[in-house]
């Protein structure tokens, strides 16, 4: 029985309260093991409760990161508007700074300027157009390393001769169009400086004719269009480049059409078809990519206007007249 005993002494023998006494002696309760796989849980748990706040503190300086990128392209589109405006607008003062000196010292020494008006309209034009608008363009090409290549010149295609051909008169039925809106509303727009020369002779409307596709068209065309609008487009993007574009070619007319005394409502009709004719010369840019097709159009929009208004000034009554006689056949016809 002895040999027994000894056999039953090496086996793991159960104890009054459920434990389990392995052959070593030591007791392992079920308690035990149940706080050991709690304790190999924990560093899961903390690992998990860790990750949403990890990625929290990973994704926070993405969004930093993000916010002055979002600030910075909104100073750069400040800055740009700012040059564009200064450009735009800077044309007028040119102008001014050269000729006020002239003017002064000349009426010191006792000289007076030729009262001719084709003398101070063309005189108008080189100061206004070349010197300034022409200038400005020139010194900003040059400040910025850009050269002529910047505002695209070259060659009319076939089918931009095409364009060069038709789209005056689509302007002039934008402008048409914008000005019947505003006589609708009860506004009249106001007239162009050059309508209001008094009694001049007609004939110096076609005189100008040559300013407006050699000067007029070209230069103005260089600014808005060609830097203005080009600079514009690099911050944001065509669109928006063509609008505020034009805007700045509207306002920088105000001295042509607001110093008539005809009133604000009617000078902002003016500037508000100018605007409308301006959208298609900066949609043509954008379209063609060529300076010399948008110029082009830009000068003979200005020279079939000037026709217009020597046709309306030599020939009002007769016209008058063949309109009254037009619209009693219609009536008789009965259309």
């Amino acid at each position: 029985m002895g040999g027994l005993d000894d056999d039953n002494s090496d086996t793991e023998q159960p104890s009054e309260n459920g434990e389990t006494v392995p052959e070593n002696g030591e007791t392992v309760s079920e308690s035990d093991e149940t706080a050991t796989e709690a304790s190999k849980a924990v560093p899961e748990d903390s690992e998990a409760s860790d990750g949403p706040t990890k990625a929290a503190v990973d994704s926070s300086p993405a969004a930093e990161t993000a916010d002055p990128e979002q600030a910075g392209g909104i100073r750069r589109q400040l800055m740009t508007t700012g040059i564009a405006a200064g450009l735009g607008f800077g044309a007028l003062v040119i102008p001014l700074v050269v000729v006020l000196p002239v003017v002064l010292v000349g009426s010191q020494l006792g000289l007076s300027l030729p009262e001719s008006p084709l003398f101070l309209i063309s005189l108008n034009f080189l100061l206004g157009q070349m010197l300034g608008m022409g200038g400005i363009s020139a010194l900003y090409l040059w400040k910025t390393g850009r050269g002529i290549e910047y505002v695209n010149i070259r060659w009319p295609t076939v089918r931009e001769s095409a364009i060069i051909a038709v789209a005056p008169f689509v302007i002039i039925v934008v402008s048409v169009v914008v000005s019947q809106l505003s006589l609708v509303l009860g506004v009249e727009p106001s007239d162009h400086a050059i309508s209001g020369l008094g009694d001049v002779d007609p004939t110096l409307f076609l005189y100008l004719i040559p300013f407006m596709i050699f000067i007029v068209g070209p230069f103005e065309e260089l600014l808005y269009r060609g830097i203005v609008q080009n600079r514009l487009r690099e911050s944001f993007g065509p669109a928006a480049a063509i609008l505020l574009a034009s805007l700045v070619f509207a306002l920088i007319h105000v001295p042509a059409y607001g110093l008539g005394g005809s009133g604000a409502a009617s000078m902002a009709a003016s500037l508000s078809a100018l605007f409308a004719g301006s959208l298609v010369f900066g949609g043509i840019y954008e379209w063609t990519e060529n300076l010399t097709v948008v110029a082009l159009v830009h000068g003979l929009y200005n020279s079939i206007l000037l026709a217009l208004l020597y046709v309306v000034t030599v020939y009002g009554p007769e016209l008058e007249e063949f309109a009254e006689q037009a619209e009693q056949a219609v009536v008789f016809v009965g259309l």
